[in-house]
């Protein structure tokens, strides 16, 4: 029997943490050493635990010199039902240092806009997403040396981020 009535799947062209295409890349495996996952194409900076092996996502007194990269979405994991999706606790992850990656910005950006990493103010609620301002309070933000965005996007929506982090 032929399928019948609407199927229309409507995807987007990309998805948060995906590299975005075949330029020069880097990617470098970090150790979520923290009790929770974190989520695909977040900002992560050096953990104080372990900064040489290990990554999470920034706290209000993070600075641009411990931005490590963004993390990468991995499709060789598993999932449990209901399992949130991201780098799971305990475990490694892949985080991209150089070339263009899909994040989802906090606000509206431009091509060419400087990108900013929000470190907010200790509420949890923004840390680790990306924005083209400083922002303050809850989307306080240290700008990332050497990024920028490469595509427009409004507010939430799917933008290409390209970055070269040192070190």
């Amino acid at each position: 029997m032929p399928v019948q009535g609407g199927n229309a799947i409507q995807h987007e062209v990309a998805y948060e943490g995906m590299p975005a295409d075949a330029q020069t890349y880097n990617h470098v495996s970090k150790l979520n050493n923290t009790a929770s996952a974190i989520a695909y194409g977040r900002g992560v900076v050096s953990d104080q635990v372990d900064p040489g092996q290990s990554a999470m996502l920034p706290v209000d007194a993070s600075t641009a010199l411990k931005f490590v990269g963004v993390v990468v979405r991995e499709l060789n994991r598993a999932y449990q039902e209901g399992q949130f999706f991201g780098a799971p606790s305990d475990r490694d992850m892949t985080v991209r240092t150089v070339g263009p990656i899909w994040v989802r910005p906090l606000v509206a950006v431009a091509v060419d806009d400087p990108v900013y990493l929000i470190v907010g103010d200790g509420t949890g609620t923004n840390q680790g997403k990306f924005s083209n301002v400083v922002g303050a309070a809850a989307t306080l933000a240290v700008l990332i040396p050497n990024a920028k965005w490469t595509t427009a996007a409004a507010a939430g929506a799917l933008a290409k981020l390209s970055l070269v982090v040192g070190g």
